[in-house]
């Protein structure tokens, strides 16, 4: 990505993960140019906004400005030509009453190139994954329930009750990470490195069943069939925690660029 081409963040969320990318910047990224917004609602619900629409004339943009006052005021003097690059960050959510895992399908297949309709980035169970770390060890195996009330077998569930009043997963994370990892602004960029590495080896080893540092970019259709078939669609399921901005970071240097940044 050029530091001459304007690029479009869109954020599910206020604050998180705003704050987040900053920090990454600060760190790790580098200041590129980069507008950033809040579409401040579920992917579900940008998907049933997508099925209103003229896809061939979808224009985010505009959408943007139409949610939001703040986002009319950001985005004013742009239009969709301004941008060369459009990145969206959702989480995955799959406890909310307009999930569907087609739907994620369908969204991933259609936000799938950044210089056309956009890039949507997933994080698995929500942005709080970048987080749920404690060591290497253990966040390799770290799932965690992703249904709630929406599994397909909680009528039959031995365990119904405790899972329906199971913690809210941005409460569960605060008691199951590091404590230093709760002060998002004293992310430096060690840390950093820490966490794009123990995600991208936890992504290729959903992927490709070995966990370490990918030698291949993977798209985001490919990382949530995985998740489909190892981890969601099972009697009780479950996703693997994995956070979708060290992806974003890989696809940003590459492989083997990022192997570097990580070693300096």
């Amino acid at each position: 990505m050029s530091n001459r081409e304007l690029s479009l963040f869109i954020f599910e969320g206020t604050r998180t993960e705003g704050k987040l990318v900053e920090k990454l910047e600060a760190n790790f990224l580098g200041k590129n140019s980069v507008i950033k917004c809040v579409f401040d609602a579920e992917v579900y619900q940008l998907y049933r906004l997508l099925k209103k629409e003229d896809v061939y004339s979808l224009d985010l943009v505009n959408i943007l400005k139409e949610r939001s006052y703040k986002n009319a005021e950001i985005l004013k003097e742009y239009t969709r030509d301004s941008f060369a690059y459009i990145y969206l960050f959702f989480d995955y959510d799959a406890h909310s009453t307009l999930a569907d895992d087609e739907k994620i399908v369908e969204m991933l297949s259609f936000f799938n190139n950044e210089t056309e309709n956009g890039m949507l980035y997933i994080s698995y169970p929500m942005v709080e994954a970048i987080r749920h770390y404690k060591d290497m060890e253990s966040f390799r195996v770290l799932t965690v329930k992703c249904k709630w009330r929406n599994c397909l077998y909680i009528d039959d569930c031995e365990d119904k009750d405790t899972c329906i009043n199971e913690l809210h997963y941005k409460t569960f994370v605060q008691n199951d990470s590091c404590l230093q990892l709760s002060n998002i602004n004293a992310y430096t960029r060690i840390v950093w490195k820490e966490l794009i590495t123990a995600h991208l080896c936890k992504m290729n080893d959903l992927v490709t069943d070995a966990f370490e540092l990918p030698s291949n970019l993977q798209s985001q259709i490919v990382i949530f069939n995985k998740q489909l078939e190892k981890h969601i669609n099972h009697k009780c399921p479950r996703v693997a925690v994995l956070s979708a901005l060290p992806i974003f970071v890989l696809d940003y240097y590459g492989c083997e660029r990022l192997k570097q940044e990580l070693e300096r």
